[in-house]
This record gives structure tokens, sequence and C-alpha cells, in this order.
């Protein structure tokens, strides 16, 4: 399971949009998870519910992109671990162009294959692949 640890002042990052812009991003702390034996960190938003979700890259760079770990309760503790990646979500970007979405803030990309959750890009779904 993963631990949840709140930044104790507000932060926003400057990242890049699928639109080419770059825009803030605010982070509301870190998730810290077990994958693979290995400790790993993401920096996650807070919605005004108090659900947590993360934009991140992985591994396969161009294959699967970037994807967004779908929201989660917090309570402490995340669903940052291996069964938490079992439903990472394409951003909304990835099936039309008119919406933007934010790429990953430095540091959240991973350095394994999160071959779980949506993958199919939109020009997949265009070609019927």
């Amino acid at each position: 399971m993963g631990r949840f640890r709140p930044y104790t002042e507000d932060r926003s990052v400057q990242v890049e949009n699928a639109d080419g812009r770059a825009r803030g991003l605010g982070l509301g702390g870190e998730l810290t998870f077990p994958i693979h034996g290995a400790e790993h960190t993401l920096q996650v938003a807070v919605d005004d519910d108090g659900s947590l979700w993360a934009v991140f890259g992985d591994a396969t760079g161009g294959r699967s992109s970037y994807r967004f770990l779908p929201p989660a309760r917090h309570t402490g503790r995340g669903r940052g671990d291996q069964r938490g990646f079992n439903r990472p979500l394409l951003p909304p970007c990835a099936f039309a162009d008119h919406f933007i979405c934010p790429f990953p803030p430095p540091g959240n990309t991973l350095p394994v294959e999160v071959a779980a959750g949506e993958r199919r890009l939109k020009a997949a779904l265009a070609t019927g692949d």
C-alpha cells in the first residue's frame, strides 16, 4: 500500500500540456509506494473532495506514453502499490484533440513498465486497430 505525504504549503509546477503550452499544475503531496521491491514516489494533486490523482509516465516511453493514476480517496494511505496501477487511465486528450491535458511533472516517470490499464491511443481508435 502506498503512503501519502501532503505538502505543508500549496505547490504548483509548470508542465507542458498536450496543446504545446505550459500551464501550472497544482500539487498537494507525494505518494510513495513499492513496485517490484523498490520504492517509488509520484507527486500528486489533491482534488477538493480529498481524492488524489497523478499524471505519470513509465518505462514504455512512446508506446504507452503517459497516463493518469485514477482518483483515490486519501486517508494517509493511497492506492500506489502494484494493485493501484491495475487501472491507470489515458488522459482525455488521447481520445480527442480538443482536450487539454498536462504531461507528467518532473520526476513522475517510473523506471518500470506499467502494462495495465488503458493504453489505446486515438490513432488506434481511428484506424480500428
